[in-house]
């Protein structure tokens, strides 16, 4: 994070001392010491601000705590759910500080850390006793403290894991104390596609296994009964804090108790009907709650009382939020699009700040003008087209309906987009575009299908990515592992993606492109579960009947299959956990379990209505939400006897 000033190698106790770098002009986390020596020593790192106590720009409150997800690479530097959150933690000494415009700098000849027999206290101790005494801006660099989580304890769920760091800055007649207070938090399953990479796929869960899932019974289902008209639960269940957050498509989001599917709380989003809300709740390590709506709003609550603390309206009257937030690094990334094409809105994607909701960057996903007889050209006037009848009209189409995944380092965001039924694909459309998360400037993109033309529809090919990208650790064909995006499009074909360069890997057509894909084959969310891509599939029409197989798992070193399973077809999100595969389906009222090696079934666990939701699996408990177009909506949980 920091500018290297220096590299200098130490033996002390036939040990190396890590490099120093230049502090920041202000440090994330000063100590909370008094302001007038609080600039003798602060905290600063990758990823770590205190973040809690929440925001509340109605009760603001300053906040003490550093809080991170267990496996989130933006502030756990090991990214792996792993039961412990390992934070970059280094010190700057005698730093001029311009959010402490008190503190006048004096030479700091001693730092003191309190309890320091543990070995990575003494680690950062030793550096910081190389750098004293401090007579100019100097920072340690390269230290790491991790906090396990706590338990499992008799329950066997493990509970949030906490550490404080006491120090004492010394000058000649002044001391500066400072605390950091580290706080590791589970990750039960607190975003629609899990976690930053859209794996869909939890690597914590140990109580559900092939041998125990045909035993799985029902523990309590939450029937949505609020409003009229349509009340299903297509969007997938976050889960955290003791609660299991829903959002309905009749307007309302809930917050219910994860043991006994009690109601604690319900926000109306006042969304027009009959649309509501399909964006999944996406859980924040501090406690807030981010989710969007059908007519283009962006609500953030306290997770723990469903109390708004912000919402934004973005973009116009047929922007809808299909797609759930991504947070990392106290930023939210998330896109729109149109309500049915009919008519069509150009997709957008944004970055907005936690804390307040304010905008700090968009994206425009296609052109703002392009040439009615020819699309690939990009206009100001008629006169770049050639001028009468030869329009310049405004672009439309490549919608964000896909969950973002984001890099482990969060400086990059990938994004997804689809086409529209009622105007031609255009440049931006049916694209995979990697931006750079400070400013959204375009990396690079990929895009797979050919445009259109206006003389080639309606209705349009409408081709593109619906969910995903997944960015995964994967085969690089040469037995190593390197980052790739995996996707798949509606028109039938699977995309394994460099995530550094955009460049093609490999890919896999299931079948031959439709001229019109409606719903396309691939609908649902995939998941990976370090060597398999599995999904769910629907139908673009006869090239795929009903009596075909539509579960599949798929090779992710070549994307050839390795079984497949007949679900019927299904909008059906993926589900992995410890060897399982769940996935709803259309034809059938029911939540099916497969064995993720083999295919078997396992089970088919009734539900009220049919599924297109995701599951959520946190220890041991599935949680699914039910009902697709109807007066019948809601979450099931089901757990072993």
């Amino acid at each position: 994070m920091f500018r290297s000033v220096a590299f200098i190698v130490l033996l002390v106790h036939a040990l190396s001392v890590p490099a120093f770098a230049q502090c920041p002009p202000s440090c994330p986390v000063p100590g909370g010491g008094a302001e007038a020596t609080d600039c003798y020593a602060e905290f600063a790192g990758r990823g770590i601000r205190n973040n809690f106590p929440l925001l509340d720009p109605d009760r603001p409150k300053p906040p003490k705590e550093v809080r991170c997800f267990d496996g989130d690479a933006a502030c756990d530097l090991d990214g792996e759910v792993n039961h412990a959150c390992r934070f970059d933690v280094d010190v700057c000494l005698h730093n001029q500080d311009p959010a402490l415009p008190a503190c006048a700098l004096a030479d700091v000849s001693e730092v003191k850390l309190a309890k320091n027999d543990d070995p990575e206290l003494a680690a950062l101790q030793s550096a910081l006793d190389f750098l004293t005494p401090a007579t100019s801006n100097v920072c340690t660099s390269g230290q790491s403290l991790t906090v396990p989580l706590a338990g499992p304890g008799k329950t066997g769920r493990y509970q949030r894991g906490k550490r404080t760091v006491h120090l004492k800055a010394i000058t000649a007649d002044k001391r500066d104390a400072d605390v950091l207070r580290l706080v590791c938090v589970p990750r039960d399953w607190p975003s629609d596609d899990y976690d930053h990479g859209n794996v869909r796929s939890t690597p914590v869960e140990t109580k559900l296994s092939p041998a125990n899932a045909g035993q799985l019974i029902e523990k309590w289902r939450f029937s949505v009964t609020d409003g009229i008209g349509n009340r299903g639960v297509t969007a997938t269940p976050t889960v955290g804090q003791g609660l299991v957050y829903i959002a309905s498509w009749n307007g309302d989001v809930y917050g219910v108790k994860a043991e006994t599917g009690k109601l604690k709380w319900i926000y109306r989003t006042y969304a027009a009907f009959p649309t509501g809300v399909q964006s999944s709740p996406t859980l924040s390590a501090d406690g807030r709650l981010v989710v969007g709506d059908a007519d283009g709003r962006l609500h953030c609550l306290s997770a723990r009382s469903g109390r708004r603390l912000w919402s934004m309206l973005l973009g116009g009257p047929q922007d809808h939020f299909w797609a759930s937030a991504q947070i990392v690094g106290n930023r939210v990334f998330i896109g729109t699009a149109s309500h049915t094409d009919n008519p069509c809105a150009p997709g957008y994607f944004y970055a907005l700040d936690l804390d307040t909701g304010a905008v700090i960057w968009s994206r425009r996903t296609v052109p703002d003008r392009i040439c009615s007889t020819d699309t690939t050209v990009v206009c100001s006037t008629d006169a770049d087209c050639g001028g009468a009848p030869n329009g310049c009209i405004e672009g439309c189409g490549a919608g964000v309906t896909a969950t973002a995944a984001v890099s482990s380092d969060g400086a990059t965001v990938y994004v997804a987009t689809v086409g529209s039924y009622t105007f031609p694909s255009i440049a931006g459309s049916e694209t995979v575009f990697a931006l750079d998360a400070s400013t959204g400037a375009v990396e690079w993109k990929f895009r797979a299908t050919p445009g259109e033309q206006f003389a080639d529809g309606p209705p349009y090919h409408d081709w593109g990515f619906v969910n995903g990208p997944m960015l995964v650790k994967g085969d690089d064909g040469a037995g190593r592992g390197r980052l790739l995006l995996v996707i798949a499009g509606k028109e039938g074909a699977l995309y394994t993606i460099d995530a550094s360069t955009g460049a093609l890997v490999w890919s896999r057509a299931l079948i031959a492109p439709p001229d019109f894909a409606g719903y396309g084959l691939f609908n649902g969310a995939m998941g990976w579960d370090t060597r398999q891509i599995f999904a769910a599939l629907y139908s673009p029409g006869p090239s795929w009947p009903d009596t075909a197989d539509h579960l599949f798992a798929f090779d992710g070193a070549d994307g050839s299959t390795r079984w497949s399973a007949q679900i019927g077809a299904s909008w059906g999100h993926i589900a992995l956990a410890n060897g399982l595969v769940f996935a709803g389906s259309n034809a059938a009222p029911s939540l099916y379990v497969h064995d993720a090696e083999t295919g078997a079934q396992l089970a088919a666990l009734p539900l009220p209505a049919t599924s297109s939701s995701g599951p959520s699996i946190v220890d041991g408990r599935v949680y699914v939400g039910y009902g697709i177009f109807g007066g019948i909506g809601g979450v099931a949980a089901f757990a072993l006897p």
